[in-house]
């Protein structure tokens, strides 16, 4: 007897009779697997295509094969918004394997990349309408995926068209103008920076005509490319220079004449954007998609407040600009790095170097990890379980099963277990990679950031680990460009500054262990500029969709660079660093830490503690996250 089971929202099956009773519940993944991939085949037209499920997917509707199209894993007790975005995965898929032919798409793609890019991103937004306009089911699926692509690649905090690429911006604007939908809560900034720009400048093509041959690739096609001629995209690599120069200047592409703003705006934008690509892949595909599902449940529009925020071109791509000191500035970023730990030494020197630091602190190994099952079961202590009695779906209710049998008439019962979970937290953890730390004090601090993450990581808390040092000593490339260009006076920041991320937030703390033994490569630890890398860290972690978010700062002394305080005013990094701290804690909503190890950093941070010896650190670093999650 099947009593209810929707293609897409199956309740629970009941099978033979009493005696031998089995239900099979909304938050049985196989099930949802069955469901999703049956509805995949049907859109598709192709019964016999090949589905398969993995948990390094993410779901931002990323397409990668075709003729295999893989899916994010589904979890017990998913809630709506999950599967959704499972869904919405799907329904990209088939919608694209149903009405894309890669040979008439290939026949209008020429050399330019920006041309490619935009032809994929119109025939993507081409294959979403023909879904969103015939199926109303489909249309909120695929809003739910665009909404968590948006949020990873932090559209809703972009301040000018440069900040995000042409293709994205025409994709959603087209997808918009073609369906009439409404805008995700992320990508209201972004239509509203690119919108204003594409309609002036649309001429014998518009939306309206792509919309009606949305059934027919090849006219699209050929719409689309006499679009992008009209918006001076559609030239080839060997365009007139006026065109060239008129395209860089639309878009923000840099040139070195160009602002330091421009330079890091630019880079940031890459480098959220880069997260879907080659080098990045480990981190961005390991993501879980359960950090999205709160954010998405949100309604608050934070337009507002992003508006209030004024920029200059002296912000240095600070997206927290009024922090700092109006004297504070950057005499160039042409040679400053963020970089991969993996980058900076080959596999064999990385597994060397780990080595050398487990050794280092074999007999600190027990004592760290002792401190953080101890911070574990108080974070674990937090989680409360219940049962919920008398629902229409879930896990039979057993106790009430002898009053079915006694009286047919009488209803079945589920009950489902629950559990209040941590809010969504993220914790970056930053760590002074100057010259003073060298030796135990960095020791120490990799290895109790190891396994203070993996500790963090078993609760279901994603930490980040980056550290901070310079390129060189007493000034690098930066010094010698401004000793060339005449000494000009009180030049600001003059040293090449070196950023180093050893763990993001996404990638699993196994595959970052090693990178950690970086700390102890010798010549790695030179100068630190604290308010800058303070910057850094927040405009990585504020882009984050978790609802709640910590930075640990872990240093022993004040910000030092012997060459931009030789030639400044001799308080520019203090005041910077004190300018950041007061930006953050009054003004966002990212929670400030830090330990100081032999220096006093009370001063600094509002919430502080110093510490005398290194081998404190593992110790105060487990006071501080016990005390942080007791508020």
């Amino acid at each position: 007897m099947v009593v209810r089971n929707d293609l897409h929202e199956s309740r629970f099956i009941i099978c033979g009779g009493c005696s031998n009773l089995s239900i099979m519940s909304t938050d049985n993944t196989e099930q949802f697997k069955v469901s999703t991939t049956s509805t995949l085949r049907s859109m598709a037209h192709r019964g016999g295509l090949e589905v398969s499920y993995s948990d390094t997917e993410m779901p931002t509707g990323e397409i990668k094969d075709l003729e295999r199209p893989s899916l994010p894993v589904p979890t017990p007790a998913m809630p709506k918004k999950k599967r959704a975005l499972i869904r919405g995965c799907a329904d990209t898929y088939a919608l694209k394997i149903a009405h894309h032919n890669q040979d008439l798409h290939n026949a209008n793609v020429n050399n330019n990349p920006k041309v490619r890019a935009c032809l994929d991103a119109l025939e993507q937004a081409r294959c979403d309408c023909i879904g969103i306009l015939s199926m109303d089911g489909v249309g909120d699926n695929l809003d739910a995926v665009l909404e968590a692509k948006a949020m990873r690649r932090g559209f809703g905090d972009i301040i000018a068209r440069g900040d995000v690429s042409m293709a994205d911006a025409l994709h959603i604007i087209a997808r918009v103008e073609m369906t009439g939908r409404g805008l995700t809560r992320s990508t209201k900034k972004l239509v509203k920076i690119w919108r204003p720009w594409i309609n002036e400048h649309l001429g014998a093509v518009n939306f309206e005509q792509l919309k009606s041959l949305l059934h027919d690739q090849r006219a699209y096609s050929a719409a689309s490319l006499a679009l992008l001629n009209d918006l001076n995209i559609g030239h080839d690599d060997g365009g007139d220079d006026q065109s060239s120069a008129e395209l860089d200047e639309e878009f923000g592409d840099n040139s070195p004449e160009q602002s330091d703003d421009s330079q890091d705006h630019s880079q940031e934008s890459d480098d959220s954007q880069n997260s879907d690509e080659g080098d990045d892949i480990d981190q961005s595909f390991d993501m879980d998609m359960d950090e999205i599902i709160e954010d998405l449940s949100s309604t608050e529009d934070n337009l507002s407040h992003e508006e209030e925020i004024s920029y200059s071109p002296s912000s240095r791509s600070k997206e927290l600009l009024d922090y700092c000191e109006d004297n504070y500035r950057v005499y160039t970023t042409e040679f400053d790095e963020e970089v991969d730990a993996a980058d900076l030494a080959d596999s064999h020197e990385l597994h060397r170097l780990r080595a050398m630091l487990d050794n280092q602190l074999s007999n600190q190994q027990n004592i760290i990890t002792k401190l953080a099952n101890r911070l574990q079961r108080k974070l674990m202590a937090k989680q409360q379980r219940k049962w919920e009695f008398g629902l229409e779906e879930g896990v039979l209710d057993c106790a009430k099963l002898a009053r079915v049998i006694a009286n047919p008439t009488v209803p079945i019962t589920f009950k489902q277990e629950t559990e209040t979970p941590f809010k969504d937290t993220v914790v970056t953890i930053l760590i002074d990679n100057s010259g003073s730390m060298r030796g135990r004090p960095i020791a120490i601090a990799a290895m109790t950031s190891d396994i203070i993450a993996q500790t963090l990581e078993r609760c279901g808390i994603k930490v980040e680990i980056l550290g901070f040092t310079t390129r060189a000593w007493k000034g690098g490339k930066s010094r010698e460009l401004w000793l060339e260009s005449g000494r000009v006076e009180h030049p600001g920041r003059l040293n090449d500054i070196r950023h180093i991320i050893y763990k993001s937030a996404n990638t699993p703390v196994r595959r970052a262990s090693k990178n950690l033994g970086l700390m102890l490569k010798e010549g790695l630890l030179k100068e630190n500029i604290d308010g800058e890398a303070l910057v850094w860290a927040y405009n990585r972690i504020s882009r984050r969709p978790e609802e709640r978010k910590i930075v640990m700062v872990i240093s022993d002394g004040a910000p030092v660079d012997d060459a931009t305080l030789s030639v400044n005013p001799t308080n520019i990094l203090e005041a910077d660093l004190r300018g950041v701290i007061r930006w953050v804690e009054e003004r966002s909503n990212v929670e400030l830490t830090a330990i100081g190890i032999g220096h006093d950093v009370t001063k600094y941070y509002s919430k502080a503690m110093t510490i005398t010896d290194a081998d404190e650190l593992a110790e105060a670093l487990t006071d501080q996250l016990s005390d942080l999650f007791d508020d």
